[in-house]
């Protein structure tokens, strides 16, 4: 291509992104508090929202210790993943976002103890705050379908 020359592209972007997605939300776990899905299923591969450690019938955080709230969250991705046919042994990508970075080791114990190996990939990240009063962590997951 010579330099007075320039590229053209016949692909739109509409046509770049269309893939086929499907979203799910259950009611065995607590309703969003916003305007998005519990799971996007994109291909085999499923993506839930991070999801706190709200309690899926008074949508209150009723633990106030990470652990507890970690626990919660746990039963709140189980309910997604087998609403949308798949379970925590699929999972293979996470993100932890914890308020004290202090709490990841008692957060991976839990983790470890409802997930197998092979372990998913991990990310944790320290942030100031969440988008629940009361949150203490967050965890969002990708899972095979």
């Amino acid at each position: 291509m010579s330099k007075s020359q320039t590229a053209k592209s016949t692909t739109t972007p509409e046509s770049m992104f269309s893939r086929s997605t499907a979203a799910l939300t259950t009611p065995s776990a607590p309703k969003p508090n916003g305007n998005y899905s519990h799971v996007v299923r994109s291909g085999n591969n499923l993506h839930l929202c991070g999801l706190v450690g709200d309690d899926p019938t008074t949508g209150k955080i009723i633990h106030q210790k990470t652990e507890g709230q970690t626990k919660q969250i746990m039963r709140n991705i189980s309910a997604c993943l087998e609403a949308a046919g798949s379970n925590l042994d699929k999972i293979v990508s996470r993100r932890v976002y914890l308020i004290d970075m202090n709490d990841f080791r008692a957060v991976d114990r839990i983790w470890g103890e409802l997930v197998k190996a092979p372990h998913p990939v991990s990310t944790c990240v320290g942030v100031t705050a969440l988008s629940k009063e009361g949150a203490r962590i967050e965890i969002e997951v990708i899972a095979e379908a």
